[in-house]
């Protein structure tokens, strides 16, 4: 996979898989760091808990609405236990400004944890 593909693109497609097999494509908002793309999420979100049952996924660049808009690479993530990587909170504040505020606001008010998904290239 090369993450070539997702640098200047603003949405990950995120395809995680239900019990069942069944494919779950999610848009979700990354940054990149090396051989890394970094999705921070709700650590309860649908998508955390089906990828820890299985960490396989399928990622796509993709536009707001979720259609991808280049080829989907197979992978797998690994989800770390917090949000606390500084690195990471300032590259998605620098990507996604003050969009980013209202939706950690939004999350915190709900008393909702973040994490980040470590998909590896």
């Amino acid at each position: 996979m090369s993450l070539q593909s997702f640098d200047g693109k603003k949405y990950v497609s995120v395809v995680t898989y239900r019990k069942n097999g069944e494919k779950v494509p999610t848009p979700a908002w990354f940054v990149l760091d090396r051989n890394h793309l970094y999705v921070w999420t709700e650590a309860e979100s649908g998508k955390v808990r089906r990828l820890r049952r299985n960490p396989k996924l399928a990622i796509a660049p993709c536009k707001m609405n979720g259609t991808p808009i280049g080829p989907y690479f197979e992978s797998v993530a690994a989800i770390a236990p917090d949000d606390s990587r500084l690195d990471l909170q300032r590259a998605f504040k620098a990507k996604y400004g003050l969009t980013l505020a209202l939706s950690r606001l939004f999350s915190r008010s709900r008393g909702a944890k973040r994490v980040f998904l470590d998909i590896s290239a």
